[in-house]
């Protein structure tokens, strides 16, 4: 191959970014849109909130967990501290719920993040409760973010024979799309954050591990690991 026929970088991670966009713009993720769009507006309103009381957002939640707890419990997984911890989820919960949905039909999808928000936020709570007595937050859409890309691990070797092939790159090329990969490398991303955070410690304590990011993941990867049906039918 001739160096007139290699791509410089910046023209291969434009030529990727341009198949990404039309893959999730080919997509129907009705689900998702709606997931994120509700957390958008509950951030306008905390924002909205912060700003009249003149405190900061991660305040103002914490106040709500201690004087309204069931419905600061009820809307945790919507909740977020400042816009970075609200960015971060919505671009994963976004990019990789929208490649991720259509493996479900869409009753099925609503399901499993139902179950994936309440199981998280059971781990958020209970990584900390029992190492302390004091009352304790958890809340962010981050345990979706995390059961959608542990799901999406599973993406480029379905309906595989788990051989040799199926982990080479260039099968992995052939049998996935720009989304379903870049959905996986999030998922192998939020695999790494996960093992980190357990291997680090502090041990047993009250900060060791964010058990959110670690029950969202583990539902993702275990119903990627049981669900079979590999298209939306109704």
């Amino acid at each position: 191959m001739s160096d007139a026929n290699v791509e410089s970088p910046v023209a291969l991670a434009r030529r990727g970014a341009r198949a990404l966009v039309a893959d999730l713009r080919e997509r129907d993720a009705p689900v998702t849109a709606l997931v994120v769009a509700s957390v958008l507006l509950v951030f306008a309103v905390q924002a909205i909130t912060a700003l009249r009381l003149d405190a900061p957002i991660g305040v103002v939640t914490a106040s709500v967990f201690v004087g309204e707890p069931a419905l600061a419990w009820a809307l945790s997984p919507l909740l977020h501290r400042d816009v970075g911890h609200l960015a971060s989820n919505v671009l994963v919960v976004a990019v990789v719920g929208t490649v991720v949905e259509g493996r479900f039909r869409r009753r099925d999808y609503v399901v499993f993040l139902l179950g994936a928000a309440v199981l998280a936020a059971l781990g958020g709570y209970l990584s900390k409760a029992v190492f302390t007595m004091r009352p304790v937050t958890a809340y962010g859409a981050s345990g979706l973010a995390y059961a959608v890309a542990g799901y999406a691990l599973s993406l480029p070797v379905l309906g595989t024979s788990l051989d040799a092939d199926a982990f080479s790159v260039r099968g992995i090329l052939a049998r996935t799309t720009a989304g379903e990969r870049v959905a996986a490398i999030f998922g192998v991303a939020a695999t790494v954050t996960v093992a980190v955070d357990v291997a680090t410690g502090p041990y047993l304590a009250f900060d060791w591990l964010n058990g959110a990011h670690l029950v969202g993941l583990l539902v993702g990867a275990w119903t990627a690991g049981t669900h079979h049906l590999h298209a939306r039918t109704g």
